[in-house]
């Protein structure tokens, strides 16, 4: 089957966000950067959900020689981040030791010494003054500076070589203090400015400066942070190299005036709630084209994805409480997810779903039966439909008012108006939503959100304003706003302070190419930036066995990271995985629908065993949790062992004498 979703890693095109010419405008011309491999790097692909992400190519010129670079880093020692005498602030770290949360590489090991060292790398990936890093979770340096110090400014300098060396930057880097060193509070989050692709070897600060960025955590006004222990956390890319030589953390000893104790709060995942519309479990149904015409959803194709059916089809229980409707490709081949669908791929796309026999029609029908059949016949099912991408490539949209077809481009219309028309194509959008629903009055629905579709904050200079401005939209017709970003999304951390209400981050470990530490990586990001997580599944677990003890990989680790109890979940099933499990005759996939059951209900304990390849029946009868056992006459326990081809069944049959 044809998946819309491939894993590889997001691989961004370098560009200094403050070149003279629109990002915008190169994102449409610029080919996929691919990293190929190398001696020192597997080879990655793509993107998450098969999307190439293009921007445009990094200058040649890289800014100043290697021994430039080190003695503008070294300048910072005569900076001071926030006080009227400036000479009073110096490097608290120099000298200092510091603990790892894992071990760099043994390549480039660290004596403990080597952020703090004061010695500089140059740009080589030989120097030895660079600790480096690859694969696995986020990085954490701790530093302790002995007792509570005025901090005003925090920064870490890291290095990139790509492709040639395969050395990416961060793609995020956060910056804490604590008093305790087990309770933190948030300075900042900061993404990568430089971002990442080809070009010469470079270097990247990242940077916490009070006097500028204020405090993020708990919005208290102070500029200057008053704390013993210092934390920098750095995302690891999932393939790549990441090289890293000094932290340096501006201040002074005691407490001066205006610095403040940062207000501490522990990671946590988005609680379902009033952000969420109520949801805990939201369910992706992609109904766009597809050749097969898995796009199109059957009242009998929805009715297991929003019920729990025996093994005859009936309804027992609800299952997901939230469906999401989106849709990925035209039939003009164009992707509603990277900015390059018009105004006639959006009309098919409504009329599609809102068809008097469609998509959304069909879903009614189904909870209406199940309602009936459950004896909930008001039970109203809750709803989320995409908003598509208008991205900022197009100069020829269409028409939506009658003064003329919208042009995105800001290289063609300058930005404030290329603005204007992104936000009247999306206006658009939810006034048709909002009049097709009204004219349905379905019975069992309830629209309670709206979901936006790109997977990343885009990188051009109005790519937060985008987003802020589509939030505002969907908050005047009192809905929700729903967002699932890719792993490697820029600026995913500010998905509040663009409007976005409920948030849930993808692991993409379903999809290969990473250890399964990725899915604790996943849950530590999401509860770093207050997000939800993805649960990641597709038909590929019916027939590979690899696939399937991922599937339960993902369920074991929602229970252990506390997803399961306390989070918000989305649910990627590919087109059709849930259905299929849930009418499969084959015992060991019922099972993985059985497990999905009771992992959205909150019951599902760990199964650190693969699923079972036998079938057994007790007395002619297929095991299963609700059967009743007699204690008192003859059992015959039959297995029927599959053969490794997978054809054929051995019969061992035991008689046990009650």
């Amino acid at each position: 089957m044809n998946s819309n979703k491939k894993w590889g890693s997001i691989l961004i095109a370098a560009v200094l966000l403050l070149t003279s010419f629109s990002a915008v405008q190169a994102k449409s011309t610029v080919p996929t950067v691919t990293i190929t491999e190398t001696e020192d790097a597997i080879q990655t692909e793509g993107n998450d959900r098969g999307k190439p992400l293009t921007l445009p190519e990094q200058p040649t010129d890289d800014g100043g020689t290697a021994m430039d670079q080190a003695n503008q880093t070294q300048d910072v020692h005569q900076q001071a981040a926030s006080s009227e005498d400036q000479t009073k602030f110096r490097n608290l770290a120099l000298g200092l030791p510091y603990e790892w949360s894992e071990q760099p590489d043994a390549s480039h090991p660290d004596d403990g010494y080597k952020l703090t060292d004061g010695i500089y790398g140059k740009l080589d990936r030989n120097d030895p003054a660079w600790v480096r890093h690859v694969r696995g979770k986020a990085r954490e340096v701790v530093f302790d500076l002995g007792e509570a110090k005025s901090i005003g400014k925090i920064s870490a300098r890291f290095f990139q070589d790509f492709p040639t060396n395969s050395i990416l930057v961060p793609l995020e880097v956060s910056m804490y203090v604590s008093d305790d060193k087990e309770n933190w509070g948030l300075l900042s989050h900061n993404a990568t400015q430089l971002l990442w692709g080809s070009g010469p070897p470079r270097q990247e600060t990242f940077t916490w400066d009070g006097s500028t960025d204020g405090i993020n955590g708990g919005k208290t006004e102070g500029k200057l942070a008053y704390a013993r222990y210092v934390k920098v956390i750095f995302t690891m890319h999932h393939s790549q190299w990441e090289y890293i030589d000094e932290v340096e953390i501006m201040g002074t000893d005691g407490k001066v005036d205006g610095a403040v104790t940062v207000p501490t709060e522990q990671p946590h995942f988005l609680v379902p709630g009033e952000a969420t519309a109520g949801i805990r479990n939201l369910n992706l149904l992609y109904n766009g084209q597809y050749a097969n015409g898995l796009g199109d959803w059957s009242k009998e194709r929805i009715i297991p994805n929003i019920s729990y059916v025996n093994k005859d089809g009936e309804p027992t229980d609800w299952l997901f409480d939230g469906i999401l409707y989106l849709g990925l490709a035209s039939p003009a081949g164009r992707d509603y997810g990277l900015g390059q669908t018009n105004l006639e791929d959006w009309k098919w796309y409504l009329e599609k779903t809102f068809a008097a026999t469609g998509d959304m029609q069909n879903l009614n029908e189904a909870t209406k039966e199940v309602g009936a059949k459950l004896n909930q016949p008001d039970h109203k099912e809750k709803v989320v439909l995409m908003i598509p991408d208008p991205g900022g490539s197009l100069t020829d949209f269409g028409d939506v008012d009658g003064t003329g077809s919208l042009n995105f481009n800001e290289s063609v219309v300058g930005r404030d108006k290329a603005l204007e028309n992104r936000g009247k194509a999306i206006q658009w959008w939810l006034d048709q939503v909002q009049l097709r629903w009204q004219a349905a009055n379905y019975s069992n629905l309830e629209l309670v959100g709206m979901y936006w579709l790109p997977e990343q904050i885009d990188i051009g200079e109005t790519g937060p304003d985008v987003a802020r401005m589509m939030s505002e939209k969907v908050h005047a017709m009192n809905l929700k706003v729903f967002w699932i970003p890719h792993s490697l999304a820029y600026k995913m951390y500010m998905w509040k302070d663009v409007g976005i209400d409920a948030a849930a981050y993808q692991p993409n470990y379903f999809f290969g190419g990473m250890d399964v530490d990725r899915l604790e990586d996943a849950a530590n990001n999401a509860k770093r930036y207050g997000m939800g997580n993805e649960v990641e599944f597709d038909d590929g677990m019916l027939t590979d066995a690899v696939l399937r003890e991922r599937f339960i990989e993902y369920l074991n680790s929602g229970v252990e990271t506390g997803l399961m109890q306390n989070g918000f979940r989305a649910y990627y099933q590919g087109n059709n995985a849930v259905y299929n499990l849930g009418v499969s005759k084959d015992p060991s996939l019922r099972l993985m629908y059985d497990w999905l059951y009771q992992y959205l209900n909150g019951t599902y304990v760990v199964h650190n065993i693969p699923a079972p390849e036998a079938d057994i029946f007790i007395n002619g009868q297929i095991i299963n949790a609700d059967m009743n056992i007699p204690d008192s006459e003859t059992l015959q326990i039959t297995w029927k062992i599959k053969d490794d081809d997978g054809s054929g069944l051995a019969k061992v049959t035991v008689l046990i004498d009650g």
